[in-house]
């Protein structure tokens, strides 16, 4: 199973997520292809890899009575891993039938380790050269079409209807009645976290990552103005969180424009409620560590709990069972889409400017599955008259205090 090393004793070259079999030892095969083959891959994509192949280890040792697939794999032993495959195929088959969960992902990674590993260790010369490459070519050409359950459309991309996005403005805010955390500091916290990924479409882990310095400030010269952005990045420092959040992809490394709206919010949170801490993280629970991926999901999880009767309704029209995270990222999208192309833009470079702002990369098609997604026209009047009372309120409630 994939164990997560995070012990500071452990040199940064060391630490991270490493399948391990049931008796704890390092699965040696797994470790070279994580650590050699695929050292640049995010730290959250390395536990879905490892997860899967650890699936795929377990699938080897029940067929063949032994966990025997790192050895087979040093053999390059291509017929009994074929063999191997075919099974585990069968298996995920059977799995997608029962419970109707895409097991596409699992096979991929699968198919990849047993192929990049037979390249690595079955590496010869002359005759066997030449019959490896061949069985290789005939590896690829066939395990990679097959897929373990029929492949469905993706369901449409959608904002958040415009009465949820309302109704979580008024159960945001620090002094409303609704608003359902406890104390005045998390209320503030659970604010920021709700703007910062609706306003600016961060993912969680990006959202999880922010340190209280990720947001800059210079002065241009050329409008004689400040202008603030956000670093997007990951840091080297020490996290502790055992399930550690990490950018999805290397374009997520980006800078962020930031509105006065949001420098105004940070500046409130960080100056009067964020906990003390020996963390540089922005996010920080009351137990002074940087706030986990789940207790992020908890806080729209609480948020959904107390939505009107009239919001969860329009929540379950679009098939949704409350408010995510991404829904707050997916809603961001929409909305920045339809406004490139209010302003004029063409296609093309509308979906050039939403991969740079949201982190895709070049070849992405996340754009145009938001270019087709279905548009209210109330979501602009929430988006921006709604936003600007809102704004009115906090402004209302903004403490003058000094610390």
């Amino acid at each position: 199973m994939p164990i997560n090393l995070g012990s500071k004793s452990l040199p940064p070259s060391a630490a991270g997520w490493v399948s391990v079999s049931p008796s704890g030892i390092p699965r040696f095969w797994a470790t070279i292809w994580s650590d050699v083959l695929k050292m640049s891959l995010e730290p959250s994509t390395r536990r879905k890899h490892l997860s899967a192949l650890d699936r795929f280890y377990d699938a080897v040792k029940r067929q063949r009575g032994s966990d025997c697939l790192d050895r087979l794999i040093a053999e390059a032993d291509s017929d009994a891993l074929e063999e191997c495959l075919v099974g585990f195929l069968a298996q995920l088959r059977n799995e997608a039938a029962a419970t109707s969960v895409d097991k596409r992902s699992t096979w991929t990674s699968a198919v990849s380790f047993v192929a990049d590993m037979l390249r690595f260790a079955g590496n010869a010369s002359g005759d066997r050269a030449f019959e490896m490459e061949a069985k290789l070519l005939r590896f690829d050409a066939l395990y990679r079409q097959l897929v373990p359950n029929p492949k469905t459309p993706a369901p449409p991309v959608r904002a958040l209807p415009p009465l949820v996005i309302e109704d979580l403005y008024e159960i945001f805010r620090p002094d409303s009645p609704r608003n359902p955390f406890r104390t005045e500091a998390l209320r503030w916290r659970n604010l920021l976290i709700f703007m910062l990924m609706l306003r600016l479409g961060l993912r969680r882990g990006e959202t999880a990552l922010l340190h209280a310095c990720s947001f800059k400030q210079d002065f241009d010269p050329v409008t004689a103005k400040s202008v603030h952005w956000l670093d997007v990045e990951e840091t080297d420092d020490g996290d502790p969180r055992y399930e550690r959040p990490g950018l999805k992809t290397e374009p997520s490394r980006r800078q962020l424009p930031l509105s006065k709206e949001i420098v105004e919010l940070v500046a409130i949170y960080t100056q009067n409620y964020r906990v003390r801490a020996n963390y540089p993280h922005l996010l920080i629970s009351q137990k002074a560590k940087p706030l986990s991926l789940r207790s992020l999901s908890e806080i729209f999880e609480t948020a959904t709990d107390v939505l009107s009767s009239e919001s969860k309704k329009s929540l379950d029209k679009q098939g949704l069972q409350g408010v995510s995270c991404h829904d707050l990222r997916h809603s961001s999208a929409v909305l920045r889409m339809r406004r490139y192309e209010d302003a004029g833009l063409d296609l093309d470079k509308a979906q050039e400017k939403l991969r740079v702002f949201f982190g895709w990369s070049k070849t992405s098609n996340m754009p145009r599955l938001y270019a087709k997604a279905y548009f209210e026209p109330s979501l602009a009047e929430v988006w921006d008259e709604k936003f600007d009372t809102f704004l009115d309120a906090l402004r209302r409630i903004n403490p003058e205090r000094d610390h």
